[in-house]
């Protein structure tokens, strides 16, 4: 083949292929990143740092899953006729409401057991027993409180 048609190829491949090849390569620089890291003695300032993306992520894909989870139930069941419909929607939701049950109790129990972020408690003063607050935190708070305060109903500052 010539090098044209190889590089032809190539581009056409990473055309069709390009979420999937990003997303592969983004594990891998993920890993890299975190094998790399993991060797240095990191504070735990740095490491909220490099949290902070992952908790937009996980905040992003849960404000998707429900909607996307009932959108899709509803369009399946509006594809069926009446008689199927009702006995599979029931089936449906009594799977579903199931299956968050399970959920519900296998999360406390982990909870219970494994105590996340008992650990990363942020350094306190000993003067005043508050924690260490940086122009960065305050930064990185003013989306966290506003969605604690959007989850209690109230306005967030502004």
């Amino acid at each position: 083949m010539l090098p044209g048609a190889i590089l032809a190829r190539g581009r056409d491949v990473c055309r069709r292929n390009g979420l999937l090849i990003l997303s592969v390569l983004s594990v891998i620089v993920g890993c890299l990143l975190g094998f790399f890291l993991r060797t240095r003695r990191l504070s735990p300032q740095e490491i909220s740092y490099f949290q902070f993306p992952g908790e937009l992520l996980m905040r992003m894909l849960k404000m998707l899953i429900l909607p996307l989870v009932v959108s899709s139930l509803m369009s399946g069941l509006a594809s069926l006729d009446a008689k199927t419909s009702s006995r599979l929607g029931i089936l449906t939701v009594a799977y579903y409401l199931w299956t968050t049950f399970v959920a519900v109790i296998v999360g406390i129990i982990m909870v219970t057991v494994i105590h996340p972020g008992g650990a990363a408690q942020k350094e306190t003063t000993e003067q005043s027993g508050k924690p260490i607050m940086s122009s960065a935190d305050a930064l990185l708070d003013l989306i966290r409180q506003n969605e604690i305060n959007w989850r209690k109903g109230q306005k967030g500052p502004g």
